[in-house]
């Protein structure tokens, strides 16, 4: 029995270790060819020298695995998230990522993060003013983003 145990165990730890390295190469795949990343990053710049702040640049991370958004941007980390299996067409990342920027220069204190939250419990999502703001600016902008390129 002790010889079942132990053979179980390293057969259990090398299929561990093997999933390990499997996401680590993908991983250092992806990050070298990683065009959902490489064009929002050129989207985040073309917006900021479009409509610059005096805040401190956004920071930009890709979320893996599902979820309801497609971005978000959080006030008190000043980080705008775009969720990769959302975001499957470059035109998809590039509106997104300007409706998130959007939420970036108009949130400029933790007032204006309260009223946007107050507004979202009183309208929703779908009739609260500033997205409805950011989305049509999102539409109008990414048409213009993709002329210029």
């Amino acid at each position: 029995m002790d010889t079942f145990f132990m053979y179980y165990f390293i057969i259990v730890g090398a299929l561990f270790i093997l999933s390990l390295i499997y996401e680590v190469i993908k991983l250092l795949i992806r990050d070298q060819n990683d065009w959902q990343f490489e064009l929002a990053n050129d989207v985040l710049n073309w917006c900021l020298e479009l409509y610059p702040s005096s805040k401190k640049r956004p920071y930009l991370k890709m979320v893996d695995g599902p979820s309801d958004y497609a971005g978000e941007y959080y006030f008190h980390k000043n980080t705008i998230y775009l969720y990769r299996e959302n975001n499957p067409t470059p035109k998809r990342v590039i509106h997104v990522l300007i409706h998130e920027f959007f939420h970036f220069y108009l949130i400029t204190s933790d007032a204006k993060n309260q009223l946007y939250q107050k507004q979202l419990d009183v309208h929703g999502v779908e009739d609260h003013p500033q997205e409805i703001l950011c989305e049509a600016l999102a539409s109008e902008l990414t048409k213009r983003y993709l002329r210029s390129q």
